[in-house]
């Protein structure tokens, strides 16, 4: 069976990962347009790579490619919040809950790490890492990939609005410790009803934050659309 060698990462893989991690961690933020020129003279590739990695974007529901050719970062609405929350409820709370009874003491002694580097995390970038690390250093521990590959899909289209919050509101990093307490403390005596429990608040709060960021940018479209006098 001659399968051919292994290759390195394309070209177009290199700017798709760039090009979602802009995405994502919210340095491309939802409604920003930008042209195919633009992006390869900032990777300083042709325009093919590029071409190539949007494609991918778009088919990921991650960008529109509007009539004049531009690019827009795409938005969510609050009908694809609900159903995000209600699918990452689902998913999460079920990862959770064969995760728990995998769960041992160096996945614990991780846990409290992670933990304490988010109490000390300096800004939201930081932050927002150490806190997906904490969530999939869990759902890790159920042992079922192609579950958890999905679920890190639904935290990438959720991620660019909670950057957009977290930069705006210091206190959101108090209210997200506690429940990370909670999760934690279901962990170490193997309650799953309790680590269900504190991960449930945890994502409905979640929601509830991009809720606001989706408001503001509502009313901000809104008062932009009304004539002037």
């Amino acid at each position: 069976m001659d399968l051919g060698p292994l290759n390195v990462l394309t070209l177009k893989d290199i700017v798709y990962k760039r090009l979602l991690s802009a995405i994502v961690s919210g340095r491309l933020p939802p409604g920003r347009q930008v042209t195919i020129s633009q992006l390869a003279d900032e990777f300083g590739v042709s325009l093919m790579p590029v071409r190539e990695a949007l494609r991918k974007l778009e088919a990921g529901n991650f960008i529109s490619i509007q009539k004049n050719r531009r690019i827009a970062i795409n938005k969510l609405s609050a009908r694809d919040l609900n159903e995000l929350l209600e699918i990452r409820l689902n998913l999460e709370l079920m990862a959770a809950k064969k995760a728990v009874k995998n769960c041992r003491d160096e996945t614990i002694a991780t846990l409290t790490r992670l933990m304490d580097e988010v109490k000390s995390s300096e800004d939201s970038e930081e932050f927002l890492e150490k806190n997906k690390q904490f969530h999939h250093s869990i759902y890790k521990k159920a042992d079922m990939p192609i579950l958890q590959e999905i679920i890190e899909g639904l935290w990438d289209r959720l991620s660019p609005y909670l950057h957009v919050y977290v930069s705006e509101t210091p206190d959101y990093k108090i209210l997200k410790i506690r429940y990370h307490e909670g999760i934690l403390q279901g962990v170490k005596e193997r309650d799953s009803r309790k680590v269900c429990k504190w991960l449930a608040l945890d994502l409905k709060k979640a929601a509830a934050l991009v809720s606001c960021v989706l408001s503001r940018e509502h009313e901000s479209e809104r008062i932009e659309e009304v004539p002037k006098k």
